[in-house]
């Protein structure tokens, strides 16, 4: 449907023209005009747009129909790359600043960019730590600050980053003549949020609506991984589709469970090599039919208008992150879905990686004391995290923090010098890569065959006239085919502490470390209430982002509403499991039973205990025959007591409520085996 311009618009016709010209549109989507028209007016803006609405050209338009430079503040390098890209093939002048690059090409861009070579300059908000960027961008004409992603500038919003605050200081010191912050997911009080950090004032805000009536919205329910990949074998057939996964793990095996069912499916996440990921995006781009498997790396920047299905196979941290990512559904409008495979222990993992990457004061003082022993740490996180007993993942968080506080740095990544061996017969066999052979000719010529020897990536790079990143993919082709050995430098960040200080005189504030994490937590929840939600799912997302839904309608497409299109077939399985049907009592409730099985389980393995030892079979029933919610319930169930309420009363306490709220009431021993054996 074509979207109405106001013909009174300021600025239409030159944003007609400009339309055209640089980007050969011939009209704008629902939304674009006005906001583009307030940029160029000279208004500080406020954009909230779903997914694929186009916020890109609300800042890219302006700044070729300004004079001077746009900055482009995002937190993907991938992405910002991907523009970058796009804008050089349409002829625009664009170029990224950031960490990938060696000193000298960011001392030539910094140079061409106070000389006015280029219209858009996109960087990461840590590039204004640098203040020799921050006097480039001083001594160019700045015509727009453009923010994208900007729900990262609140603490309420779902991916809070820290150099994303420090903007609203930047902005005034740049004192650029407009501003335009822009995000696809922000509810009332994140825009509040990022105007009050940001420093606007009276800024025009616009927020396009969020309704996708061509998208389904589902919830279903399952009990563990033979559900989810039950359900996702029937989506496939859909047609294109994503699955988001939580973990790197999750994805690799979803993807082979695809894969043995003979679904065309990629798979993509971060840890992959970037020539896999590039192929694997390639793939899922130009099939009309094939399903991603992937973290939620992937999907920035992807416009595929047919993909017909997202699914998300562990609950997401927050509404705002789940609405972003079900939004690259259906973009051609035809009717498509979105599903969330729902189990609420992927809710208690996600807890505990919202409290891991928040850690508790007392590892930041084990830490500290950890530290203080060396002057320069360069045994990697994993040997810090063993000495202290505590995760890699809890480490590196608290290693964030006390960067952030300038108690310790860290250097870049994989500092020192690689031992290089060429073998004799190394020029007997020469590569098929173009990139290979050019090192190998480089290495021949540097190291005799068969001496050791060690150099720097840098000087690698410039004697094969390879990036860094090539030099690396090369190195490792070399190495695999056997033509060369390499022993690697350090390959994590060297820790230097800048205080010999005991940690009580540090004073490190950890007041906003805790505020975090009630917030992500908060976020959690309202995750989780959509996923228990009894009313229209349409009309929750919609009060979630601000706008006003009668509570009477009905929506016509959602579970709720008209009932879900997905069902699982029911397995056989053992009707009583280890204790058999006597030691059960006469009615509990199954789901709870599932759940509190499974918390057991995981805590007996983190604690290294048989699980018995934290509840016997007959007293989990029991529980699940309770459904305790109080200390007083608790301790009516036999195998209780005291200790166990003070270890354990709070999570058996969080099941039971779950079980609850799902509407999960104790049933009969007969029912439950029933229920099983369909």
């Amino acid at each position: 449907m074509r979207h109405r311009v106001p013909a009174d618009l300021p600025y239409l016709a030159e944003m007609s023209a400009g339309l055209k010209a640089h980007f050969s549109l011939d009209e704008f989507r629902a939304g674009q005009a006005e906001v583009i028209s307030s940029v160029v007016s000279g208004r500080n803006t406020v954009v909230v747009m779903p997914t694929g609405a186009g916020k890109s050209l609300c800042y890219q338009l302006p700044a070729m129909l300004l004079e001077g430079v746009t900055v482009v503040v995002s937190p993907l390098i991938a992405l910002m790359h991907d523009q970058v890209e796009q804008l050089t093939q349409k002829g625009i002048p664009a170029t990224v600043i950031n960490s990938t690059l060696s000193d000298g090409e960011r001392a030539d861009r910094q140079r061409r960019l106070r000389a006015g070579e280029y219209k858009l300059v996109y960087v990461a908000p840590e590039r204004f730590r640098s203040e020799a960027f921050v006097s480039a961008l001083l001594d160019a004409r700045l015509s727009l600050f453009a923010i994208d992603e900007a729900h990262c500038i609140s603490q309420w919003g779902h991916d809070f980053r820290p150099d994303y605050a420090q903007l609203g200081q930047i902005r005034k010191r740049l004192r650029p003549p407009r501003t335009v912050a822009l995000t696809a997911t922000a509810t009332p009080e994140v825009r509040d949020d990022v105007v009050r950090v940001l420093l606007m004032k009276d800024p025009q805000v616009y927020v396009a609506g969020f309704d996708r009536p061509n998208l389904f919205l589902e919830v279903l329910n399952v009990t563990g991984d033979a559900d989810k990949k039950q359900a996702l074998t029937q989506l496939a057939d859909d047609g294109s589709g994503v699955v988001y996964c939580s973990t790197r793990k999750q994805a690799e095996q979803l993807h082979a469970h695809l894969d043995d069912a003979k679904v065309n499916a990629v798979l993509y996440h971060a840890g992959m090599e970037d020539e896999a990921r590039r192929k694997a995006q390639d793939a899922f781009m130009s099939s009309s039919k094939c399903v991603a498997v992937a973290t939620n790396a992937f999907g920035m920047g992807i416009d595929k208008p047919d993909i017909r299905f997202v699914a998300h196979a562990a609950i997401p941290r927050a509404v705002e992150a789940y609405y972003q990512e079900i939004g690259r559904a259906g973009r051609d409008g035809k009717d498509s879905r979105a599903v969330l495979l729902f189990n609420h222990a992927d809710v208690f993992t996600q807890e505990r990686l919202i409290q891991s990457n928040h850690p508790p004061e007392t590892l930041f003082t084990d830490l500290w004391s950890a530290l203080r022993q060396y002057e320069q740490f360069d045994k990697g996180v994993h040997l810090l995290a063993a000495q202290v007993g505590a995760s890699e993942f809890e480490v590196s968080a608290a290693l964030k923090v006390l960067e952030r506080a300038n108690v310790i740095s860290r250097g870049g990544r994989g500092e020192g010098r690689y031992g290089i061996t060429v073998q004799p017969t190394a020029m007997l066999h020469q590569p098929r890569s173009p990139q290979a052979r050019a090192l190998l000719k480089a290495l021949t010529e540097a190291f005799p065959p068969g001496a050791k020897g060690s150099t720097e990536l840098s000087i690698l790079s410039r004697r094969s006239g390879l990036d860094e990143d090539s030099v690396r993919h090369a190195l490792t082709r070399l190495e695999r085919a056997g033509t060369v050995t390499v022993v690697r430098p350090f390959s994590g960040r060297a820790i230097t502490i800048n205080t010999g200080a005991p940690w009580h005189e540090l004073k490190v504030d950890l007041g906003r470390l805790r505020e975090q994490e009630r917030n992500q937590l908060l976020l959690l929840k309202r995750m989780t209430d959509y996923g228990y939600t009894k009313r229209c799912r349409r009309a929750f997302l919609l009060r979630y982002f601000g706008e006003v839904v009668p509570f009477a309608q009905s929506c016509g497409s959602c579970d709720v509403c008209v009932g879900p299109k997905l069902a699982l077939e029911k397995r056989a399985s053992a009707a009583a499991g280890p204790t058999g049907a006597r030691a059960l009592p006469e009615r509990y409730s199954s789901l709870a039973s599932e759940e509190l099985k499974r918390w057991r389980r995981e805590l007996a393995q983190d604690l290294g205990v048989p699980p018995f030892i934290i509840f016997n079979d007959a007293t989990l029933y029991a529980l699940a025959a309770a459904l305790p919610t109080s200390e007083a319930e608790f301790l009516a169930v036999k195998g209780t007591g005291p200790s166990r309420w003070e270890r354990f009363g709070a999570r058996v306490t969080q099941i039971c409520l779950m079980a609850r709220a799902a509407g999960d009431a104790p049933q009969s021993v007969a029912v439950v085996a029933r229920q099983r054996r369909r």
